[in-house]
């Protein structure tokens, strides 16, 4: 089968909708439909089930994913062996990681890697930490950023940085002359906090419950992005870590106060690849470099929190 069929569709597979896969590769819906439609007829049987909610894999369906998958890796690793013949990096890399990260430390790393490896590109999605894992364990992606928490056996951390979530507050904030503040501190002001995140209900499970009885949360979102301007406006309290607020702190716009009585000690970001699969050279490349970058950023930051 032709890789560019597998391709489409592993990615229809993926996304469980033909439209949202035609988004992606940048394909015309019509197009990519009657390319599945062409790839049933030479098997001979369905690959998805059509439901009211989308594309769901039949029998059949996973089989072909699965091979689809092999195959398509298979050729990455063959590209970037033709490259390193050919004394050049090559080959796309698709890399999973924290929206956190995605606001100054991916796209710089992405810049700098492009730089010196022209014939690399890149695919990167953001997710919350626990889908990154299944997105490696599934093959979706070859590296991996998140939280090292309840990491699967089939996945091999690479390098890890301690990364503690923090209270985030502008620097006009009461708040913001201090040294520490307990969480019984920032619930004395209105709060501006996370939804759905498994690591700060994991990190303080016990204090989120005090907090939704006696605080008031003033916004609750899953979008950092969206309560950005909230913190920088002084509106309230947000519990972070200070990675999405590099730029913030540099200008001392924000102030990232350590929280008393955590288990920050356990809070570590890391680099991980799949265990059992063998990544293309250039995937192999990039994973080396975002963790010694990821260990740069994690200084940096460090020494721009304790000034």
């Amino acid at each position: 089968m032709h890789a560019s069929i597998l391709k489409y569709f592993a990615a229809v597979a993926r996304s469980g909708s033909i439209r949202k896969a035609s988004e992606e590769l940048h394909v015309a819906t019509s197009a990519l439909s009657r390319q599945i439609k062409k790839l049933e007829d030479e098997l001979g049987m369905p690959l998805f089930e059509r439901l009211p909610d989308g594309l769901r894999l039949t029998g059949a369906g996973r089989i072909v994913l699965r091979h689809a998958r092999e195959t398509l890796q298979d050729y990455e690793v063959m590209r970037g062996e033709l490259g390193d013949l050919a004394g050049k990096i090559t080959g796309r890399i698709p890399i999973a990681c924290l929206d956190s990260l995605a606001i100054t430390f991916m796209p710089q790393c992405l810049m700098d890697f492009n730089r010196n490896h022209p014939a690399v590109d890149f695919r990167i999605r953001t997710e919350n930490y626990a889908r990154i894992f299944g997105l490696l364990t599934d093959d979706d992606v070859d590296i991996g950023i998140t939280f090292d928490i309840a990491r699967p056996g089939d996945v091999r951390l690479l390098s890890s940085v301690p990364m503690p979530i923090m209270a985030i507050v502008a620097r006009n904030h009461p708040l913001a002359r201090m040294k520490t503040a307990s969480v019984e501190q920032c619930a004395q002001f209105k709060l501006l906090l996370q939804l759905d995140n498994d690591v700060t209900s994991w990190m303080f499970s016990l204090e989120l419950g005090a907090l939704e009885r006696h605080a008031r949360a003033l916004v609750s979102s899953n979008n950092q992005m969206m309560l950005k301007p909230l913190i920088l406006s002084g509106n309230g309290v947000a519990f972070y870590t200070p990675m999405g607020f590099y730029e913030e702190l540099k200008a001392g716009e924000v102030v990232a106060l350590p929280i008393s009585g955590l288990r920050n000690e356990m809070a570590r970001l890391g680099v991980m690849v799949p265990r059992t699969r063998k990544l293309p050279y250039a995937s192999e490349v990039m994973a080396g470099f975002l963790a010694d970058r990821l260990a740069i950023f994690a200084r940096t930051i460090e020494e721009i929190v304790v000034r």
